[in-house]
Parts: structure tokens; C-alpha cells; sequence
């Protein structure tokens, strides 16, 4: 059984989670991010820094894992059937999966965004952090932000209409996260 922690902001459950097994689940999915550097695409550079790195499912299966837990919950806890994609989306103009990893140096964030338009639960799973390495912050007009430190293994769901950022990175090493969407079942015909 998963032990999970229930938060609430503005209105809307976040949940997060223990990996099980996390260990192991993250220095596999390391080790196979660092095999495969060479194989990164990328989605879009924002200060100068790529803001999402894609792996075919092929070198990264690692990710149904959490993936397919994520979906799990999603029905437990917000009673909402949902799909774990592992290739791109049908109907979508580009190719790439609706996964991906956060790379942060020192010094670096992500901007405050949402994913409403694409999904329906959002989710995100720390394989790297350190103490100060950017917190996972939730924005709503009129409400404080709600912070959420990253810890090895956690993996947060979400909304995906919640605004979300991530701090500055202020530690000395990168912060690595799986991110990924989960889309409402059964998917949309029309194309996005």
C-alpha cells in the first residue's frame, strides 16, 4: 500500500508520494539518462538553459513506473479515469512524449506555467536534489504560494490547470525531476 500526504491549495488536492523502491528506481533511470546523453532532444531553451530533455520510451521504460502509479492514484484519489501515455500524443503536430526530464544547474528555474490546455493531471518525480535546490512553488492570485521541497524518490501530483514553477536552484549540484502529464480517458479525437 502507497502512503500518501494530501495537500490542499486554492481549492485543489496535490498529492505526493514515496516511490517504492525509489532507490533503485532512481539510479536506474540515471544511470540510463547519463548512457544516453547523446540521444537527448529538446522542446525549448528559455534563458539559455534547455527547459525539457526527451528519451524515446525505448531507452527510458523506467518511467512507466511512476507513470503508471500516478494513474493509480489519480483514479483513488480524484476519482478520474486517466491514460498514461509513452509515445507522443496521437493527432500531435510534434514527436515527442508527453514525459520528460528538468536538467537545473546551480542558478537556474522554471518559470511559473500550466499544462491545462494538454492534460489532465500533471505529475513530477525527484531523481536528483540537494538541500536549496528549488522548491516546487504553486501560484494562485490571491492566495499565498504553496512550496513543496523536492526530496529524492517523492513523486508530486497535480492538477494540470495549476500554475507551477520551480525555484532557483541553490545548491551546488543539478536537480534532475521526471516530469510527465496524464490525459483524460478516453483521449479526444480532435487535435490539440
Amino acid at each position: 500500500m502507497i502512503k500518501t500526504e494530501d495537500h490542499l491549495f486554492a481549492g485543489s488536492l496535490i498529492v505526493s508520494c514515496k516511490i517504492p523502491n525509489y532507490l533503485e528506481w532512481v539510479r536506474d533511470t540515471l544511470f540510463v539518462l547519463n548512457k544516453y546523453k547523446k540521444e537527448f532532444k529538446y522542446s525549448h531553451l528559455i534563458a539559455n538553459r534547455w527547459e525539457n530533455t526527451y528519451l524515446p520510451i525505448n531507452l527510458v521504460p523506467s518511467v512507466k513506473i511512476p507513470m503508471k502509479m500516478a494513474r493509480d492514484l489519480v483514479k483513488k484519489k480524484w476519482n478520474l479515469s486517466t491514460v498514461a501515455l509513452f509515445e507522443p500524443y496521437p493527432k500531435r503536430s510534434d514527436s515527442l512524449p508527453p514525459f520528460w526530464f528538468n536538467i537545473s544547474k546551480a542558478g537556474e528555474s522554471t518559470g511559473i506555467h500550466d499544462h491545462a490546455n494538454l492534460a489532465s493531471i500533471s505529475g513530477v518525480v525527484y531523481l536528483k536534489c540537494k538541500k536549496n535546490s528549488g522548491d516546487l512553488i504553486f501560484k494562485k492570485k490571491g492566495v499565498p504560494d504553496k512550496l513543496i521541497e523536492p526530496k529524492v524518490g517523492n513523486m508530486i501530483l497535480f492538477p494540470s490547470s495549476l500554475k507551477h514553477g520551480v525555484l532557483e536552484n541553490k545548491s551546488f549540484g543539478n536537480r534532475i525531476s521526471l516530469a510527465f502529464n496524464l490525459f483524460s480517458f478516453p483521449l479526444p479525437n480532435e487535435e490539440w
